[in-house]
């Protein structure tokens, strides 16, 4: 019984060895060098020097030496048993060692799993920090572009008044309207910098050091349709949680069943061997269910910010023509100011949305990859 408390927290450690940080070698250069990397050039560099991957491989060398051992010990009962003429495996070996050898079996599984686990975690981590750079990066072009249709708006304003066109109260708006937009420039730049902080901090690159994101937060539709049913599958089948769920619930089976031989169901043995297997049972179905509650989520999340993104592309399209028919009219004095400062307010939240929308869509398809090999619920 004792292999089986020290697999019950298996999975905890291979978690909590994703979270490692890289280390300090990964910046590189000189700090005033600015870093230019892809989405898959800052993975590669977590993965290459964040020391979680090298110990989840030691997990795994560690749950092989634990099956030699069980191998070697069977091996020099049997020689005994050869050299002696008798029999030495009596039910409390059979039953520690029956145990012990599904104990090492689901150890390695569980190990060979977190391999892959800490990588996946590690690049998850990663990409979604990317894409949150690359969305405050978006926001903070939205923030200039506004403020330069500010100051035009300002620049037309004046010279209405200065024509008798519009009144002052128009120039007043339009002044304070420039004032708004720089005030939200500078929140998109301290945004946009925090965002990148968060990265550099993943990769360990120095905090003074600039970088720079080579690729955009685009739209990127799927190759294929996605499959619900497709995703339920796999999974059950790759879920690390999951998986340890399944074989704890085998290992705790064989032991009730190795248990019921030898006493019978009137014993406090046999009652707790199944208490046990109830417990496991329950928790493989809370498992189970965890799972498909977390996939179909991350299915839908993925479903209804790809379907958005087509309706926003045309919203946005209006927006501009909006905008500009009423820049036009503002000048011909056809329209008051503040109509032309709606129709530019309306052309940012447009710009906005959509940028938000686009960066949901690609966050939901990193969840909808990562899903079904571990949960994303952070």
């Amino acid at each position: 019984m004792r292999k089986l408390r020290k697999t019950a927290g298996f999975l905890s450690v291979i978690l909590v060895l994703a979270l490692f940080t890289v280390s300090s070698g990964a910046a590189g250069a000189d700090t005033g060098d600015v870093l230019t990397l892809s989405l898959e050039e800052a993975v590669e560099l977590a993965l290459k020097n964040n020391p979680a991957v090298g110990l989840a491989q030691l997990g795994v060398e560690k749950a092989e030496l634990k099956k030699k051992e069980l191998r070697y010990q069977e091996k020099k009962v049997e020689e005994k048993e050869e050299a002696y003429g008798t029999n030495l495996k009596d039910f409390d070996y059979e039953y520690g060692m029956e145990l012990g050898k599904k104990a090492a079996d689901m150890e390695l599984k569980l190990a060979e799993l977190g391999v892959e686990a800490t990588g996946r975690s590690i690049r998850f981590g990663v990409e979604a920090a990317y894409y949150a750079a690359l969305a405050a990066r978006d926001r903070l072009q939205i923030a200039g572009d506004s403020l330069k249709r500010a100051m035009e708006m300002e620049r037309i304003a004046k010279a209405l008044y200065e024509s008798g066109s519009a009144a002052k109260k128009d120039l007043l708006d339009a002044r304070v309207k420039v004032a708004t937009a720089e005030a939200e420039l500078k929140k998109a730049e301290a945004e946009k910098e925090k965002a990148y902080i968060d990265l550099k901090k993943l990769l360990k690159v120095d905090m003074e050091r600039g970088i720079e994101l080579s690729e955009a937060l685009e739209f990127k539709a799927a190759d294929k349709e996605i499959s619900l049913e497709e995703l339920l599958l796999q999974a059950r089948e790759r879920r690390i949680d999951l998986v340890q769920a399944r074989e704890q619930l085998e290992l705790v089976r064989l032991d009730f069943d190795m248990t019921k031989r030898v006493y019978p169901s009137n014993t406090f043995k046999y009652k707790e061997k199944e208490y046990a297997l109830k417990e496991a049972e329950l928790n493989y179905e809370e498992a189970l269910s965890r799972v498909e509650q977390e996939v179909r989520k991350a299915y839908l999340d993925y479903t209804a910010a790809a379907a958005s993104i087509p309706v926003l592309d045309r919203s946005l399209e209006m927006a501009e023509e909006s905008y500009r028919l009423a820049k036009l009219s503002y000048e011909a004095g056809l329209i008051r100011g503040v109509d032309l400062m709606q129709a530019e307010e309306a052309l940012k939240q447009a710009k906005l949305q959509r940028a938000q929308v686009i960066y949901a869509y690609n966050l939901a398809a990193l969840n909808l990859d990562n899903v079904v090999y571990m949960s994303v619920n952070r």
